[in-house]
């Protein structure tokens, strides 16, 4: 159910991925899919879900990035998790280090207290470094909120302040450490979300991923906690 809401925001979130003032033959498209699964039968059942696609289209000038990603867990028949989020960006790179860019992102969580959460910003992003054995990106955006509460489907509107980190460090020739840090600051709440991990090379394009995910909100609806938490497995393909 999407009535009321402000459509523009998904309009530009769907178009900001195909969007380019020029277009340049010499694309590069790059992506990743992760799958992580449980399941638990007998005297308890359970079922855990969690994954993502991401993808990534390149040019001399312009990048577009896409991220879809879903989590969904059960016990004895009854849901306990139930979220996705979709999430993109599209930049223009003015030097080779930096970029200015808009990003939007879409939540859907019917365990938050949040009906959907919905935000829209524009920014600047400098690259310190990019390899293939490190990398370090950061961002700083302005920005607009829109939260739904749940109870009555109110809406709380704020301007924020964006800020993201995306930090890569090969440790050996088959781990790798990656944290990516996203900060959302308004007048009435502030959202962090911190996901770090290891990935482990099984061949040339699949990994396992162990990682850890941190959320949580300074100011949370009435009787739900401000802080989530989720450790998880997953299975990880590149192409």
């Amino acid at each position: 159910m999407i009535k009321n809401k402000p459509m523009w925001l998904l309009t530009l979130m769907v178009a900001q991925g195909s969007v380019f003032a020029e277009e340049e033959q010499s694309a590069v498209w790059s992506g990743k899919g992760q799958l992580g699964f449980s399941m638990a039968s007998g005297n308890s059942e359970s079922e855990n879900l969690n994954g993502s696609v991401e993808l990534k289209r390149e040019t001399e000038k312009w990048v577009s990035e896409t991220k879809l990603e879903a989590h969904y867990a059960s016990s004895d028949d009854e849901v306990t998790t139930d979220r996705f989020v979709f999430s993109g960006k599209t930049g223009y790179k003015w030097t080779e280090k930096d970029h200015v860019f808009y990003a939007s992102r879409y939540e859907n969580d019917d365990f938050s207290g949040y009906d959907y959460t919905m935000s829209a910003s524009l920014g600047w992003g400098h690259e310190f470094f990019d390899s293939e054995k490190s990398k370090l990106l950061t961002e700083l955006a302005l920005g607009y909120k829109t939260q739904a509460v749940d109870v009555d489907r109110t809406e709380e509107n704020s301007a924020i302040v964006v800020g993201k980190m995306d930090y890569m460090r090969q440790l050996t020739e088959t781990t790798k450490f990656e944290d990516t840090l996203l900060i959302e600051a308004g007048d009435d709440n502030t959202y962090i979300q911190n996901d770090l991990g290891f990935a482990f090379k099984v061949n040339g394009k699949m990994s396992v991923k162990l990682n850890y995910q941190y959320r949580h909100n300074t100011d949370a609806p009435v009787g739900k906690e401000d802080t989530d938490e989720l450790v998880s497995a997953n299975l990880v393909y590149d192409f």
